[in-house]
């Protein structure tokens, strides 16, 4: 019996590792595709549910990364989920460097590069932040 036990115990973990491996992290939204603004949009309202650990339709400043602070600035406080959207959206049309509603890994790059250079200069964040 015992012998038994082991054995279905040894199968069921085999069998479960193909599965474990498979899940691993999501894939990049971002990597090397284009992005449109439907999928940030999409994103973000998905993002939005996963922090609303309540489920009040409201993200609280405890639910929202950075406690509340507003990326571009803003008051913290509570964030509706149009508002949340809304500042995604903000951020992709800062980055369609052509304003195609696109984003290519290519904008998003000369971004990342240009708000570095930006960080390293002292300033902050476009919008006051």
């Amino acid at each position: 019996m015992k012998t038994l036990t082991i054995t279905a115990a040894a199968f069921a973990a085999a069998i479960s590792v193909p599965a474990l491996a498979q899940g691993g992290p999501p894939p990049d939204p971002y990597g090397d595709a284009t992005v449109t603004q439907a999928d940030v949009e999409k994103n973000a309202a998905d993002r939005f549910a996963q922090l609303d650990a309540n489920h009040d339709g409201s993200l609280s400043t405890d639910e929202q990364p950075n406690g509340g602070r507003r990326f571009g600035g803003g008051e913290p406080g509570p964030m509706s989920k149009d508002d949340y959207v809304a500042g995604q959206v903000r951020r992709f049309g800062m980055q369609d460097a052509d304003h195609d509603g696109k984003l290519t890994k290519a904008e998003r790059d000369a971004f990342r590069a240009q708000m570095m250079q930006r960080f390293q200069q002292g300033g902050g964040a476009p919008g006051g932040q």
